[in-house]
């Protein structure tokens, strides 16, 4: 059991609204770290890899907390894992990113872990990230003078790394309008079912007739960064979805990630694995996109 205590003192900081917030990051800047959900960023704290001077919380910021379905889907950083997996239409529309709710940890993680959270640690294993990707999913930063919007490939820069400035905060994720015809899946394994991921991977098709119109794939923890298989989904447009097609599709996704060898998992395996992850993705999402 990790009986740790946080052994550093820190000032401690609750705003309101967001301009509270904000004018509070412009004036400490890289002294502060934000907490949402604190699943992350607490067990990094407890264990002396980050010790920042200064909490924001953003817990009392209802303004941060909404999924709207107005074209497309917009979600605040906030929205708990939990909160999702709520929204009917998320379950139908984004199927994808539903099952990675659903694969997040523990029911308790998905309880009190925030999507704004789980992309802002820039994990190259945030189980949000692939579907996210797949979605073409973009990200609106604020600071005290302006915002930006970032697609969601610019916002990972590197393990551990997001394109945030200091005085920013992510404001909203959103996410395009569906095509009636699309289908989308989710899959990951780790070692336990409350684990990290050693390799994830989310991909949407949208389907005319017998043919693939569109294709997006998006892989998790097998790269220094959440990734789109680009020369993969390049192979699938325009074709009719087949056995021999997939497996093709599929060892190419193998030659696009970039994997290490790390605690969880070997390079070679993660290779391995994701051939036979894509293949059952793949040939999940065309199915779906029929119905």
């Amino acid at each position: 059991m990790n009986t740790h205590i946080l052994p550093q003192p820190f000032e401690y900081v609750e705003p309101q609204t967001i301009d509270e917030a904000l004018q509070y990051l412009s004036e400490h800047k890289e002294k502060v770290k934000i907490i949402a959900g604190g699943t992350d960023l607490l067990v990094q704290m407890k264990i002396g890899k980050v010790s920042p001077p200064c909490l924001l919380s953003l817990s009392k910021i209802s303004a941060l907390r909404y999924v709207i379905e107005e074209s497309g889907l917009r979600m605040g950083p906030l929205t708990t894992f939990r909160e999702l997996q709520m929204t009917p239409s998320i379950s139908k529309r984004y199927t994808a990113l539903f099952e990675a709710t659903k694969a997040v940890s523990t029911a308790q993680i998905q309880t009190m872990g925030t999507l704004g959270g789980n992309l802002c640690n820039g994990s190259p294993a945030a189980d949000s990230a692939p579907p996210l990707l797949v979605f073409r999913g973009k990200v609106k930063l604020m600071d005290a003078r302006e915002e930006r919007i970032l697609s969601l490939e610019e916002f990972f820069i590197g393990p551990g790394k997001t394109a945030l400035k200091a005085g920013e905060m992510l404001t909203e994720i959103e996410l395009e309008e569906v095509n009636e015809r699309t289908g989308s899946a989710f899959k990951k394994l780790g070692r336990v079912s409350a684990d990290l991921s050693k390799v994830s991977i989310a991909v949407a098709i949208v389907r005319k007739d017998d043919l693939c119109k569109e294709c997006r794939i998006a892989v998790g923890a097998v790269a220094p960064v959440p990734m789109r298989a680009r020369k993969s989904e390049s192979i699938l447009i325009g074709k009719k979805i087949e056995r021999s097609l997939i497996e093709k599709v599929s060892h190419q996704v193998s030659q696009e990630i970039s994997p290490i060898d790390d605690i969880r998992s070997t390079a070679w395996y993660r290779r391995e694995v994701v051939k036979a992850m894509a293949r059952e993705t793949i040939q999940l999402a065309w199915e779906r996109a029929a119905s």
